[in-house]
């Protein structure tokens, strides 16, 4: 047994000193340990709270990055700078030259680089820079010959094709269904260097606090992820992983199982829409100085194909929707038919604007509907979404106070690595953006949906675990995991504009420091 003595350790209701760990799990909390223990670690009056759980993210993407070049701010706020900083990148195993997390708006010339901005880096080798949403991406000349895109390539479903005047490929691949076709000739390796690089994760996620993971597009091919995270797991990646698949890999099909205790296959995955900074979230009304609605990448009839799918297979459906005209489609399609989980049995993910007509008509559904969502988004891309939406518009996206307020289950989570932010997935940031509702340069993200510290930990904790299927709570209690983190200063002491400097000392998961 281990006793963990001098602590200041969170609990909803208050703060004890102590904490007794056996088997991996907290089987005593107080002030005044009685029972001996085999090994006393003395906390020396640090803060522990529980661990993290990212239950909206893209690890094996995000592991992609790792050894990618950022093009995010502060490093990159230009396209000359960012042709310098992928000049100075060596090409990865398989000879692309990668970078990712670009935002036009961020960028000093204020438009999306092209094919001859980054034939400027390389004209034989393939150049691919992800966009901040991971939904597009821009590349050079030699990679659209290599996926074989000319002016004559169709457009692809859920995607465009983006084209000079004259109709030639710019490049820019708008939205998944386009990116893809970049992806197959780009992501060609070997499972056991998938597996490598999903280790990689084990030691990042260590750094933000995250005990717990939901891959939210899960795929099969070239490779299965739940074969690649068991394989991981199995070689010591310490982190629980919940997937969700793509809808488009399972629906003619049945959904995977894991292999490994660790890693769960939760539901499926559907893209309702694009996203808010690119204008391709379905709107109801145009957005801000546009013509533009943005679109629909699947249909009403393929939301009711997803719920039998997943009541069949007794699955959750996670639903990408930012815009309201999407939300109104998910309402509309699936407000009124049974849950078939005890936990939510369709989240949405993102739920970016809501006015409070959505708001009441989710909470009065039958469906037991979840919202997971992103505050970082708005904290790192402010500009993008003032210049996108009108000031009543703005006002109404990650609504958190009022989305708590409404009694609909509601989480806090990162998308890594989409958002134009060189740490995506820092969870300090998030929790400040959403304590202070202030953007990165000082925005003002509409005061009135300030949390408090307690209920901002909770969406990152609690409320998190609520939503998935587990028996955990994300509490530090009796008969819970001891999955634990001790920070170095203390969160609830230092001002909010200073928790994204402080560093997660330990990260404790069944009591094993990993």
């Amino acid at each position: 047994m281990q006793l963990f003595i001098n602590g200041k350790i969170y609990q909803e209701e208050g703060f004890v000193s102590a904490m007794m760990v056996g088997n991996g799990k907290v089987i005593w909390l107080g002030n005044q340990p009685e029972a001996a223990a085999d090994e006393v670690i003395d906390l020396q009056g640090k803060t522990v709270l529980p661990s993290f759980w990212d239950i909206h993210t893209h690890p094996l993407w995000l592991s992609e990055t790792l050894n990618g070049v950022a093009c995010t701010p502060p490093n990159v706020t230009s396209i000359k700078a960012m042709i310098a900083a992928l000049k100075e990148a060596s090409p990865n195993q398989s000879g692309w030259i990668e970078g990712w997390g670009y935002d036009e708006s961020k960028l000093a010339e204020g438009r999306t680089p092209t094919r001859h901005d980054l034939d400027q880096v390389s004209l034989t080798q393939p150049v691919y820079v992800m966009r901040s949403d991971c939904h597009s991406c821009v590349v050079n000349s030699a990679a659209l010959q290599l996926a074989g895109i000319t002016q004559e390539t169709p457009e692809p479903i859920g995607g465009k094709i983006g084209r000079f005047s004259d109709g030639t490929p710019n490049g820019v691949m708008i939205e998944n269904g386009a990116s893809q076709l970049i992806k197959k000739v780009k992501n060609q390796e070997t499972f056991e260097a998938a597996v490598a690089r999903t280790l990689q994760l084990g030691s990042h996620y260590r750094q933000r606090g995250i005990g717990v993971i939901s891959d939210m597009i899960s795929l099969r091919q070239p490779f299965d992820y739940g074969e690649i995270y068991s394989e991981a797991c199995r070689q010591g990646l310490p982190q629980t992983v919940y997937l969700y698949y793509s809808w488009d890999e399972v629906k003619n099909g049945n959904l995977p199982q894991a292999t490994h205790p660790q890693v769960h296959v939760a539901g499926i995955k559907l893209f309702m829409d694009g996203t808010i900074s690119n204008q391709t979230a379905h709107m109801k009304e145009p957005f801000k100085n546009s013509e533009t609605t943005g679109f629909t990448i699947n249909t009403q009839e393929d939301l009711l194909n997803a719920y039998d799918f997943a009541k069949a297979n007794h699955c959750q459906i996670a639903i990408h929707a930012m815009g309201d005209a999407s939300l109104q489609l998910i309402l509309d399609t699936l407000g009124k038919k049974e849950p078939w989980l005890a936990i939510p049995s369709v989240r949405i993910e993102h739920a970016t604007l809501l006015s409070d007509e959505l708001l009441a008509a989710f909470a009065n559904a039958k469906m037991n509907f979840a919202f997971v969502t992103q505050i970082i988004f708005l904290y790192a891309e402010y500009a993008s979404y003032s210049q996108n939406l009108d000031t009543k518009r703005l006002r109404e996206t990650y609504r958190l106070k009022s989305m708590k307020k409404s009694g609909i289950p509601t989480a806090l989570s990162s998308d890594a690595p989409a958002t134009a932010w060189l740490a995506p997935d820092d969870v300090l940031t998030s929790l400040t953006a959403a304590v202070t509702r202030k953007g990165a340069k000082g925005e003002d993200l509409n005061q009135e949906e300030r949390l408090s510290l307690r209920e901002a930990l909770g969406l990152y904790t609690t409320a998190a675990a609520a939503i998935v299927p587990t028996t955990a709570t994300g509490k530090l209690t009796v008969g819970q995991s001891a999955d634990f983190i001790v920070l170095s200063e203390d969160i609830f002491e230092e001002t909010a504009e200073k928790w994204p400097a402080l560093t997660v000392e330990a990260l404790y998961l069944q009591g094993k420091q990993v």
